[in-house]
C-alpha cells in the first residue's frame, strides 16, 4: 500500500538567489572598489562621532548610563546602523550616498532588512575572524564583491550607471 503525500502548497523561503533574473550594467560595477572603500571610511567616521556623542552624554548624566555602554553596545550600534540604511528606503549607509552607491539584491530591488541584518553579521564576523584577509576575495572578482555579499545574494552598485562618460 503506497500512501500519496500531499503536494507542498507553501514554496520553501528562498533569498531569491535566482541571479538569471538581474543583469545589471557593465557600467554599475565601475569603480566599485574604491568607492566602497571610501564609503566605509565615512560611515566609520559616522559612527565614531555618534560613538563620541553618546559618551560625552554619559559623562553629562553622570555615568548614570554606565551600564548601557558595555563592551557589546557599540557592536549592536555599527550593525543597527548598517542594517537599517542598507535595509531602508534608498539602501545605502550615508558613506554609500556619498560616493552614488547602493544595495540591490539579486531581483535589482532593494534588499530586505532581514538581507540587510545578515549582511552586516557576516561582514563583522568574517572580518574579525579572518583580520580582513576576507575582504581580498572582492580584488578577484569582476563586479567587486565580496563573499558576505554573495553569501547573502546582494550586489552593491552604482547608484546612477552611466554607459561610458566622455
Amino acid at each position: 500500500m503506497q500512501e500519496r503525500l500531499p503536494k507542498q502548497s507553501t514554496p520553501p523561503f528562498s533569498w531569491g538567489l535566482n541571479g538569471a533574473s538581474f543583469a545589471p550594467l557593465e557600467a554599475s560595477f565601475d569603480g566599485i572598489s574604491w568607492r566602497r572603500t571610501v564609503a566605509y571610511s565615512f560611515d566609520m567616521f559616522v559612527l565614531f562621532a555618534i560613538f563620541i556623542s553618546l559618551q560625552t552624554l554619559n559623562l553629562l548624566t553622570f555615568l548614570t548610563l554606565s551600564a548601557l555602554f558595555s563592551f557589546l553596545w557599540p557592536a549592536l550600534l555599527f550593525v543597527l546602523y548598517n542594517t537599517v540604511m542598507i535595509g531602508g528606503r534608498g539602501s545605502a549607509t550615508l558613506g554609500m550616498r556619498l560616493m552614488e552607491l547602493k544595495s540591490v539584491n539579486h531581483q535589482g530591488n532593494e534588499p530586505s532588512y532581514l538581507q540587510a541584518f545578515v549582511l552586516l553579521v557576516l561582514f563583522y564576523l568574517s572580518v574579525s575572524f579572518t583580520l580582513g584577509c576576507v575582504l581580498l576575495v572582492a580584488l578577484f572578482n569582476n563586479k567587486g564583491r565580496c563573499l558576505h555579499d554573495i553569501v547573502t545574494g546582494i550586489f552593491i552598485v552604482n547608484a546612477d550607471p552611466s554607459p561610458a562618460k566622455p
